[in-house]
Formats: C-alpha cells, structure tokens, sequence
C-alpha cells in the first residue's frame, strides 16, 4: 500500500509543484504590500492550485504515451520516472484520477467564487482549458510549438495575477506584470527539456520551437529569455511596481550565466531540472524582496 501511494505521489510529478507555489506565494506577498492580505483563501488558492498543477502533469503524460511521443527511450526516463510508461499504473485508474483532480479543481474555484464572484470560474475555465488541450486534440499545443507561450501565461499572469485577486478581492496591473519575469522562467523550463529533446521529438512531435529554430538559435533564444528575466525585473523596479529589495534576485545572474555556457557546450540530460533549480531560486529571491518592503521601508 505505501509503495502504491508513492507511486501515485510521483505519477504527479511533485517535484515541479514548486513553480506553482512561487507564483501563488509572489501573488500573496503582493497583496499583503498592495492590498488585504486573508491567509485561509491564499492556502486555498493554493491546495487548488496544487491539484491543477497535478492533473495537468497527469494528462499530459497520458497524452504523451498514447500519442507515442513518450516511449521507453524518451530522454526524460534518463531521471525522472515514468510511472504510467512503464505500466506501473494502468491506463484507465490513470485517466480516472486525472479526471477526479479536474474535479476537485472546479469544486476549490466553485468555493472560492461564493467568496469572491464569478470571475474566479472564468479564471479558472481558462486554465482549464490551457491545461486540457495543451497535449489533448483538437488543440495541441505542446505538439505545435506552442507550449512555451501556454505555459508563460499559465504560470506568469494568469496564475499570479489570478491568486492575487483571489487572495486580496480586487483586480491590479502590478500583479500581472509582476508575474513576467516568474513567466519567463517557467517557460525555459519547458524550453531547455524541448532543446534537449530536439532529436528525438522530430520522430515523435509535429513541431517544437527547436524543431522549428535548430538547437543554436533555440540557445540564443533561451540566453536572451533569461537576460531578459533581470532586464525586466529591474526595469519593474524602476517602475515601482517591484520594491528595491528584489533586487535580490541578480544573485542568481551567475548561475544564470553559467546556466548558459553549460548549455551551450552541451544540452545536459537534466538540463529542465537545472533551469527549475535556477527558476525556484529566483522566485524565492522575489518573494523574499518583496516581503522585506512590507515591513522595510526604504
């Protein structure tokens, strides 16, 4: 039983919760600067969140396999496993628990919109939505390209600017622009794995950004999108929409860079994790900023 529960616990791929509890973290920060800061919506925002997060790493690996694009050479199984490629779960119980987390998703966004109206389900029916179709037909956007720019909105705007009106009941601009650079980050997560994978998924994908660019120009792609991150946060600084205090996060600009040349010496087989690991970093490193404005005043 407690090997059937860890093998449930890893076919959601917990390890990439963190990016989820970064932008809902950053939005709770800002609306205690901003606004009203109430604890119990924010945990609640964020078990929904979690859950989202969860189902949709599910279908999106049952896609995957269905649709042949992951098999038993598919690079990701060099470290991370795979528990519905390897038959470890069926099928069926795999789509069935999917399907019950999307419900346990709309019951969180049902609850929340009796405290904060109906917006919340419009909210909510567009990260669905993202998240359904980004490998399920007709829409596909994983499988066209379109992944990175999906999951820049989900993770960036839509989720922190989204948990920020949830959180403090009111909608800001700072928020959603506050959300880029974390955006960013979350898509080069996708972008370093489809630069790994770039070989492989020409057999198994339609198309991919490095399918469309080659593997050099998805590298300078991938260098200018993370210089961008500190570009824009200091000029969100400028802007006094960030505090002063994030500029904590340029103390991530050498793994930054050494990020970069690894990169372009060679794609390492963990190359997703690595641009996590720098993402997670930096997320803290905001969130810490901004928190210390609440309570510092320059």
């Amino acid at each position: 039983m407690v090997m059937s529960v860890k093998t449930w616990f890893i076919a959601t791929r917990p390890w990439s919760f963190v990016m989820t509890f970064v932008s809902a973290t950053l939005a709770a920060v800002l609306a205690l600067k901003l606004a009203t800061f109430d604890a119990t919506l924010y945990l609640i925002t964020l078990v929904g969140l979690i859950l989202f997060h969860a189902a949709t790493n599910m279908l999106n690996d049952y896609f995957d396999v269905k649709n042949r694009v992951d098999r038993f050479d598919v690079p990701t199984s060099r470290y991370r496993p795979h528990p519905l490629l390897t038959g470890a779960i069926g099928g069926r119980e795999f789509l069935a628990t999917t399907a019950t987390l999307y419900g346990l998703v709309v019951l969180i966004a049902g609850i929340l919109s009796l405290v904060r109206g109906p917006l919340i389900l419009l909210l909510t029916g567009v990260g669905l939505l993202a998240s359904v179709f980004y490998t399920a037909p007709p829409i596909e956007f994983k499988y066209r390209a379109l992944g990175e720019p999906v999951v820049f909105l989900v993770w960036g705007p839509l989720m922190v600017g989204g948990s920020y009106y949830t959180i403090a009941g009111d909608l800001k601009v700072e928020p959603f622009l506050a959300a880029i650079p974390v955006g960013i980050l979350v898509l080069l997560v996708l972008l370093a794995n489809n630069i790994r994978d770039t070989d492989y998924d020409r057999e198994a994908v339609s198309a991919t950004i490095p399918i469309l660019l080659g593997v050099r120009r998805s590298l300078i792609l991938f260098g200018a999108l993370l210089a961008s991150t500190y570009i824009i946060t200091i000029l969100l600084i400028l802007l006094r929409i960030l505090s002063v205090y994030s500029l904590a996060v340029l103390f991530t600009a050498p793994i930054a860079a050494k990020l970069v040349k690894t990169f372009w010496v060679k794609v390492p087989d963990d190359a997703d994790p690595q641009t996590a690991r720098l993402a997670l970093l930096f997320g803290l490193l905001l969130i810490a900023g901004e928190l210390s404005s609440v309570f510092i005043k320059f």
